[in-house]
């Protein structure tokens, strides 16, 4: 594997909204979240006959506002992220022996992100997932690679530990 791979990508703010979505409802927020929403309307429910007609209007309005809560801030928060200068420009990403090097236009210097630092790889929904760390991702969409895909993830498979590697 001594040749090196180099292509670029173009973040749309969807791109950032669906990651942020997918990250949030797999953490304990949202799952929090989800679990406080069906547990108002069950208790909505099962109360609806005792309950004045205050309670009746704000059981299932706090419900949703627990329900909406989460996508209306990351809905909110990708608009602002995409202004960012970062995602102005397309990344361009190489893949090397020593690890993956992303630069910008907007950056001065390439950032380098050594394999061993890398905490996990995974496909997810039409993306490929570079995880820095637990929380942070270099988010790929696949379409743009469609034509190196296999050749990037098999150059990923060769220089990260298998236990790293979520990708089917």
């Amino acid at each position: 594997m001594g040749q090196n791979i180099k292509f670029s990508v173009k973040i749309s703010e969807d791109d950032l909204y669906r990651f942020n979505m997918h990250h949030s409802y797999t953490s304990s927020q949202g799952i929090f979240s989800i679990i406080v929403f069906a547990l108002l309307m069950i208790l909505w429910a099962l109360r609806f006959s005792s309950l004045s007609l205050l309670y009746r209007i704000l059981y299932p309005l706090v419900a949703v506002i627990f329900l909406l809560y989460i996508p209306i801030t990351l809905k909110s928060r990708a608009k602002l992220q995409i202004k960012q200068d970062v995602f102005t420009y397309p990344l361009t990403y190489e893949l090397t022996e020593d690890g993956i090097w992303i630069s910008s236009p907007a950056a001065e210097e390439p950032a380098e992100l050594p394999w061993e630092y890398i905490y996990k790889v995974a496909n997810w929904k039409g993306y490929l997932l570079i995880y820095s760390n637990r929380v942070n991702a270099y988010i790929i969409p696949i379409e743009a690679i469609k034509a190196e895909y296999t050749n990037i993830t098999d150059y990923i498979k060769a220089h990260v530990e298998d236990y790293k590697l979520k990708i089917k």
